[in-house]
């Protein structure tokens, strides 16, 4: 099973930074939200974390975007701890929006402001740029996780 959930990690990496850089929204990256809903339900808090934040280390290092990239790893495990307790795909959509649209914009402030310099007015300064994309993004996940996510789950847990 343990190699089974790393070679998912791996395509989930895999197709947020394809994805993301395939679907393009200005100054957003709704994709890596939407992986995050799924990944939270399919990988569990852990992985998903992981995938969060090496699809964003990609997205820094291969195509050029800032630090902040590697910011979706907070939604991405808070979303994916309350899927392992609630089992709700709706609060785990809600969770995503929280964790990545404001408490990682908010966390991501201070080593901008501090390590990078930036001349930033306060800790929400991100918030409004954040929130947008990781609304849409956990929008569209949990719109498949409802339309296609029984099946998904069946087939993903099947050993065939």
């Amino acid at each position: 099973m343990k190699l089974k959930k790393l070679v998912f990690t791996g395509v989930f990496i895999a197709l947020s930074f394809v994805l993301s850089s395939v679907i393009v929204f200005p100054n957003m990256a709704p994709i890596q939200h939407l992986m995050n809903v799924l990944g939270a339900v399919f990988l569990g808090p852990y992985y998903n974390a992981f995938s969060a934040f090496a699809s964003g280390g990609l997205r820094m290092v291969l195509s050029g975007r800032s630090f902040i990239a590697t910011s979706g790893w907070i939604g991405a495990l808070l979303s994916g701890l309350i899927y392992k307790h609630t089992q709700s795909k709706f609060w785990t959509a809600i969770t995503e929006m929280i964790g990545s649209g404001i408490i990682s914009a908010i966390v991501y402030y201070f080593p901008m402001a501090g390590i990078f310099g930036l001349d930033l007015p306060n800790a929400w300064y991100f918030v409004p740029f954040f929130l947008p994309s990781a609304t849409i993004g956990a929008i569209m996940g949990y719109v498949i996780l409802q339309v296609f996510g029984r099946s998904l789950l069946k087939k993903l847990a099947s050993d065939h």
